[in-house]
């Protein structure tokens, strides 16, 4: 009996969070400060804040007692009108669900409510209001409530309030801009502010099912193409090989409804490449400029320094037999029938002394007809099993490609501890971002 390979397949989408390149921040990153909610009796200019004898940002010195008695001094920052609305910013309690509805759990009253845009993420608060925007757009406060497929595709916020977007202002340009959407009291005074999620909209504006990745034509030319909506500019950077510092070519691309997109020359067949992306990450609270690999690379270079651009209809590629190899496959009656045994690649071999060593821990282990494993195999599908589940067959950053950087453990010092012994973790935990293994 045959066995059937399974790999597991992804599909990624270049947002203005979510590719691995772009720089992130966590908490214990930010600053630390003092937070305090706006008081109920307010009788600043603003709510945002403090009264106006505490808007300065000053030290606050304190102590404190550690376990051996003795006193650490600590600094905190008060925090400032301003640095409460950037943080507010961070959060994004505010979604942009549709091209004309943004759901925000936020009663206006007699107040009013504002869409701010900053092209350069110049955004920030004074006692004269909102400073550093380039478009500004008051929104309606819809009466009822969102519409039944708005609350199907994001339950969680069923119970926000909708504002209505203006139907003439070209959201596809602005969903680019850092953004923020403010509520003032009837007396114009600032009551809260946040910033926007923006996957609905994303959405219902730049769905695509086109070509995405490279895509090398029967002429021999080459096509990139990058679903980046939110992106202010892309740009390619082409290399000779992998190690390359300096580009052999730098291209522009163009944008054309959420997707950028350029050709090229056969030449780049063979040849590696990055992304250079100009894009707001509401992380930073910047317009970041980021070098990141292609989301729907075909090839990396050695752990993921470089996007390889690959033609897998290459003849060169293709192993022996690959044309017919689908004929070879089983028939399957019924998915019930199905049988699969989940297997890691590197431990199919690692410690197989059938497998020469070059070959083990790697792809080449499992062409070995004559191996221990492959053997094993073969009886597993004699005794029913129908599919090999394989993992992990992409790329990680668990583990350095270079195998010479490696570390390892002498077993016989494993050995000679008892297995339930702190030694034998220890042992372990010191190597452990280090060694072959992603996990563990």
């Amino acid at each position: 009996m045959a066995l059937t390979l399974l790999t597991l397949t992804t599909s990624v989408h270049l947002l203005d969070s979510t590719s691995v390149a772009l720089p992130r921040i966590s908490a214990g990153d930010l600053p630390l400060r003092s937070r305090f909610r706006r008081p109920s009796s307010s009788i600043s200019s603003f709510q945002l804040g403090f009264p106006s004898t505490t808007h300065r940002s000053e030290s606050i010195r304190c102590l404190c007692a550690s376990s051996s008695s003795a006193a650490s001094p600590m600094q905190f920052e008060v925090s400032t009108p301003n640095s409460q609305f950037l943080d507010s910013l961070l959060y994004s309690r505010a979604y942009w669900v549709t091209e004309g509805v943004i759901a925000w759990n936020v009663d206006a009253g007699e107040g009013s409510c504002y869409l701010y845009a900053s092209r350069v993420a110049g955004l920030s608060f004074s006692e004269d209001g909102i400073d550093g925007f380039d478009f500004r757009v008051k929104l309606e406060a819809e009466s009822g409530s969102l519409r039944t497929n708005v609350v199907e595709k994001f339950p969680h916020i069923g119970n926000y309030k909708p504002f209505k977007v203006p139907s003439d202002l070209d959201v596809r340009d602005l969903v680019k801009s850092q953004l923020a959407i403010v509520c003032f009291d009837a007396e114009g005074r600032l009551i809260e502010g946040t910033g926007l999620q923006l996957p609905g909209v994303l959405d219902e504006l730049f769905s695509y099912d086109g070509p995405l990745g490279a895509n090398f034509t029967p002429g021999g030319g080459v096509s990139l193409h990058l679903w980046a909506p939110t992106a202010q500019e892309v740009t390619v950077c082409i290399y000779k090989n992998p190690l390359d510092k300096s580009p052999m070519e730098i291209c522009p691309l163009e944008e054309v409804n959420g997707v950028w997109s350029t050709n090229g020359p056969s030449t780049w067949e063979g040849c590696y490449y990055v992304y250079k992306v100009s894009v707001y990450h509401p992380s930073t609270l910047k317009v970041e400029t980021c070098y990141a690999n292609d989301p729907y690379a075909r090839g990396l270079s050695a752990d993921a320094s470089k996007t390889y651009l690959v033609n897998l209809d290459s003849e060169d590629l293709k192993p022996e037999g690959w044309e017919k190899m689908a004929d070879k496959k089983p028939c399957l009656r019924s998915y019930s029938d199905i049988s699969i045994y989940e297997l890691h690649v590197r431990d199919f071999s690692v410690y197989d002394e059938t497998v020469e060593p070059e070959h083990r821990g790697g792809y080449l282990a499992f062409t070995l007809k004559d191996s221990a494993g492959v053997k094993h195999l073969q009886k597993l599908a004699d005794a029913g099993l129908t599919h090999l589940h394989l993992l992990p067959t992409y790329q990680f950053g668990d583990v350095d490609d270079e195998k010479e950087n490696w570390k390892y453990i002498d077993t016989s010092v494993l050995e000679g501890l008892p297995p339930d012994s702190a030694e034998a973790q220890a042992c372990i935990t010191e190597i452990q971002n280090d060694d072959g293994f992603n996990w563990g």
